[in-house]
């Protein structure tokens, strides 16, 4: 049995625009995790927020069981997932259930809900009908059952579409509560070239370049480890196939790049100390999909550092270009601008500044994106 969370109320609330509500918040609550901010925005908006941590049953699991479970997408933790849902709705009797990346809820579950006279959401940050790993057939039966979907992919728009349901479109942000600047003494947070994020094809050559460049590099993230010996094992061989998509690739040493991994993941203040410490972010963007924008388009900036990212549509409409953010199309002009702004601290310093401003300014965090989604939300 899950155990409902209840975010405590913090000062400062953001309450115009939409009457205050229950809401139940499904998603990957855990520390660290992006699903965790939306939720803390959404009790800094006023709401009364509860949270169901829909992973747990999985962790609670044994191996074989999930991999069983999740490959045949039905079993004892599936139940489990559905069951709780509809426990914390009879319990707490929300308006609004806002489902995140919900891959194992079923439609008779969405149904239920209405008949309990809660309205229901769902909202994931990642591609959904772009990558088939991203997909279950449980979702892809139970997506069209919300009575609303968030997307954040302009991309997948005219599949959200075919579903027939309200849509509204909440680009990615940042936690203004996590992603601030947040300077550190300690060296292991400071270089000039940092990135935040997984291992891909496209990402290792860019950074061997940087490195081979002579720049001190910096990498913090998953995958990279193989880097260190170039030792073949089939898990992570499966893993790396699948974050390649079609690129080729291949099992390799690398000393440059080992010496500038960092170890996995970071979260919370160490996320913000590494992203400050980084004199230059780097924004790079996947190939397995179209993205314009991430997460880290927003949080680089947020912190501080002056955002490098590649050249797109949207992230020009969020920063211009050489004012308030740099981009690049190649990776001659992603050398050429890396060596320009480590060799120009006052132009680094000018634009990461402005950069820093224009998402204050434009209201990028998550607890404005909300306010504006939920508007939405209210008018459909």
């Amino acid at each position: 049995m899950f155990l409902g969370i209840l975010i405590p109320r913090t000062a400062g609330r953001y309450v115009q625009g939409f009457r205050m509500a229950k809401i139940l918040f499904l998603g990957q609550i855990g520390f660290g995790q992006t699903s965790l901010m939306r939720m803390r925005a959404f009790e800094r908006l006023g709401h009364t927020v509860r949270g169901v941590h829909t992973i747990e049953p999985w962790t609670r699991a044994s191996w074989l069981k999930r991999q069983v479970q999740r490959r045949l997408q039905r079993g004892s933790v599936v139940d489990a997932i559905n069951r709780s849902v509809l426990e914390r709705v009879r319990e707490f009797r929300p308006k609004l259930v806002w489902a995140e990346k919900q891959e194992f809820l079923r439609v008779e579950t969405i149904e239920e809900l209405r008949k309990l006279d809660a309205r229901s959401v769902h909202f994931t940050p990642d591609p959904y009908f772009s990558l088939d790993w991203k997909r279950t057939r449980l979702m892809d039966g139970a997506i069209g059952a919300f009575d609303a979907l968030v997307y954040c992919k302009s991309y997948e728009r005219e599949q959200y579409e075919a579903l027939g349901k309200p849509l509204v479109y909440m680009p990615l942000g940042y936690c203004d509560e996590v992603h601030r600047p947040l300077p550190s003494d300690d060296v292991r947070w400071s270089c000039a070239v940092g990135f935040l994020g997984g291992w891909e094809p496209r990402r290792e050559r860019l950074l061997h370049s940087v490195a081979a460049a002579g720049v001190d590099v910096k990498i913090w993230g998953g995958h990279w480890d193989f880097l260190r010996d170039g030792k073949w094992t089939f898990r992570q061989h499966i893993i790396l196939r699948q974050l390649a998509g079609r690129e080729c690739f291949r099992f390799h040493s690398d000393e440059l790049l080992a010496r500038a991994c960092q170890g996995g993941e970071v979260y919370e203040d160490d996320y913000a100390r590494a992203l400050t410490g980084s004199k230059i972010g780097l924004g790079f963007l996947r190939t397995v999909c179209p993205d314009q924008h991430t997460t880290r388009s927003f949080e680089i900036p947020a912190c501080g550092s002056l955002l490098l990212a590649d050249r797109t549509e949207e992230h020009q409409e969020f920063f211009e270009e050489g004012k308030e953010a740099e981009f690049f199309a190649s990776m001659e002009e992603l050398l050429e601008k890396v060596k320009f702004y480590c060799a120009n601290a006052s132009a680094r310093e000018r634009v990461a500044g402005a950069g820093h401003k224009r998402c204050i300014q434009g209201k990028y965090a998550y607890v404005h994106r909300l306010r504006t989604a939920l508007d939405a939300v209210n008018q459909i």
